[in-house]
Order: structure tokens, then sequence, then C-alpha cells
């Protein structure tokens, strides 16, 4: 879904980081097809929007993101074995 033209153009960036200890929150708005994940921090906390199918799309993203820290990690670890 596009963002509708009558909403601010405003750009705020945010960085939270997630522990252990990292409480996650949700909410589903089944009527609107959206949902939110608050994710909670100690100091901070986000709210994340989205329509079902975007949800989806920052679903594929984190997959696909773990896969590659997963390969990374595993080629890493692969060249410490081999050079030593």
């Amino acid at each position: 879904m596009a963002r509708p033209a009558s909403l601010p153009t405003t750009h705020v960036e945010v960085g939270v980081h997630v522990y252990e200890t990292t409480r996650y929150a949700t909410r589903l708005y089944p009527e609107q097809d959206r949902a939110t994940v608050r994710v909670d921090g100690a100091d901070a906390h986000v709210t994340v929007f989205g329509h079902h199918a975007d949800l989806i799309r920052l679903r594929n993203v984190l997959t696909e993101v773990v896969t590659q820290l997963e390969s990374a990690r595993s080629q890493t670890s692969t060249a410490s074995t081999t050079a030593a």
C-alpha cells in the first residue's frame, strides 16, 4: 500500500538494538488488514505499523538477512578453521 498523500512527509530515523531481553507486543486489526508490532527495549520502543502484504515483505527481508548472516558466519568459521 502506498503512503496516502494526506500524511506528512517528515522523516524520522530510529534505531533499536534487539537483545534477548527485548520484548515484543502485537496488536491485530483484521478489519483493516493490518497489525502492529511493538519492539520494547530498556529505554525506548518502536512500533511498526503494517498492512498484511507489507508485513510479509518485512518477514521476507528478515528471513533473508538471517540466511545471509548464517552463511557469512559459516564461511568465517570455515576460513578460521582452515587458517589454523
